[in-house]
């Protein structure tokens, strides 16, 4: 896991880790960021921290999971993105999750591509699914624009939600 890294044109993509508990900690908590995907505030320093420790041990049990996005010119973190389960779905899901100064960059795009390549390289998965709000627009487009096609609305993570999926290429 710790030796995984996966290179795009301006990013890199390492696995999510306890290094990075504080960058993930100071995105969580961005007022922008807590709108779109908490419905009752961000998880706290130990919850995020646990939540941390489970996408390690997903890492070492898959060989994919959710990455930490770091700018190459600057080395920051810029986003979180990839692989994760649905919690009683019994499927993979592909999230994202920029920081606000990295917004409207297209780096969410480009990690969510590279992010793709790999769980579909490191898996033998059918597909990929993504579960956005409907007033999500800049992630819809994030969505389509990696291959995502809409499928149907459902109700998960408390809340109405689009449902999208991503065949394997084939």
């Amino acid at each position: 896991m710790s030796e995984t890294r996966v290179e795009t044109a301006r990013l890199t993509l390492v696995p999510v880790s306890a290094r990075y508990l504080d960058d993930l900690f100071a995105m969580f908590n961005e007022p922008v960021v807590i709108d779109w995907l908490f419905l009752t505030g961000p998880p706290t320093r130990d919850q995020l921290a646990a939540r941390v420790a489970a996408t390690e041990q997903f890492w070492r049990d898959n060989g994919y999971g959710l990455f930490c996005a770091l700018e190459k010119a600057t080395g920051r973190f810029v986003a979180r993105v990839g692989a994760m389960p649905t919690p009683g779905v019994g499927r993979i899901e592909v999230a994202w999750s920029t920081v606000t100064a990295a917004h409207g960059k297209g780096y969410a795009t480009e990690a969510a591509q590279a992010a793709i390549a790999h769980t579909f390289a490191n898996s033998n998965l059918d597909a990929l699914d993504c579960y956005l709000r409907p007033d999500n627009t800049a992630s819809r487009r994030v969505a389509e624009k990696v291959g995502f096609v809409y499928q149907d609305t459902r109700y998960l993570y408390d809340r109405v939600l689009r449902y999208y999926k991503l065949p394997r290429p084939g």
